[in-house]
């Protein structure tokens, strides 16, 4: 059975970013999970296999119709895809090989590579971004684990394909034609200078600049997010998001931004993200 939808809107403007800088590749989620040597490399294949033919979002494809309009099709009556281990020498040099651009046009969207060198397994896994998100992400490592642990895995019951062609529906219908007409009177996309909103709690109204220069030592930052399986621009997003929170309201009533903890200890793989 063949799936064929439009481009999501989120999906179009990644689309056009990425038709602007084809063999760029800014639009890749490249992980590599360094992964103990004890583990059942043959099963391994196999719950990843699972996993993947679990979500049918990652076997979408971006064609261009006759109108010249991106679309997106998921046909898995001609899609066949399986894991092998790989045996590799060096996996430093090796890392400088394994993220490559993805073709926008018609390319599989995704990317995932077994590696063992004899004192561990390395599962690298590089989605494009405009088919997976942060969550998928941690949804995947957690299939992973159940399908390697022999528990099942719950289906993927809406591709993107799904919520695309649901979106088109939902932009048709009477209530999205009364919204857009109401964010169209109350809203004027022009450029404004907004004044900043007085705090309800303290009704005297304060403006200031602040300019504070840190001094990082960047070796302590790397070894930390190594330690907790992060990026540094997880780490600079939630520190930015923390002191905007301290200067604009008070402290009861910041929430912390949302970030994925790679599982370690859970399930039967512990994953170590390099």
């Amino acid at each position: 059975m063949k799936t064929i939808a439009p481009l999501s809107k989120s999906q179009y403007g990644i689309y056009a970013e990425c038709v602007g800088h084809m063999g760029e590749v800014c639009y890749n989620l490249p992980y590599l999970y360094e992964l103990d040597i004890d583990l059942d490399g043959e099963q391994l294949c196999r719950a990843v296999e699972t996993a993947v033919k679990a979500h049918p979002t990652l076997f979408t494809r971006i064609e261009l119709n006759d109108e010249g309009e991106p679309m997106q099709t998921i046909d898995l009556d001609k899609e066949t895809w399986a894991l092998a281990i790989e045996d590799i020498d060096d996996i430093e040099q090796k890392k400088n090989e394994l993220v490559v651009p993805f073709n926008i046009y018609g390319d599989r969207l995704f990317h995932i590579r077994l590696l063992r060198d004899g004192r561990h397994y390395y599962l690298f896994i590089d989605y494009h971004h405009i088919i997976v998100d942060g969550t998928s992400m941690s949804i995947m490592l957690n299939d992973i684990n159940k399908a390697y642990g022999n528990e099942a895995i719950e289906p993927e019951t809406m591709t993107q394909a799904d919520i695309a062609n649901n979106e088109v529906t939902q932009r048709q219908s009477e209530s999205f034609a009364q919204a857009k007409q109401w964010y169209s009177s109350q809203f004027d996309c022009g450029d404004t200078f907004t004044q900043l909103i007085p705090d309800l709690e303290d009704p005297v109204h304060r403006e200031a600049s602040l300019l504070r220069t840190l001094h990082v030592d960047m070796a302590r930052v790397d070894a930390f997010c190594k330690e907790k399986g992060i990026f540094r621009s997880t780490l600079f997003t939630s520190a930015y998001a923390f002191l905007l929170a301290n200067s604009t309201t008070s402290r009861k009533h910041f929430s912390a931004p949302y970030t994925t903890a790679v599982p370690k200890a859970r399930w039967p793989i512990r994953w170590a993200c390099l």
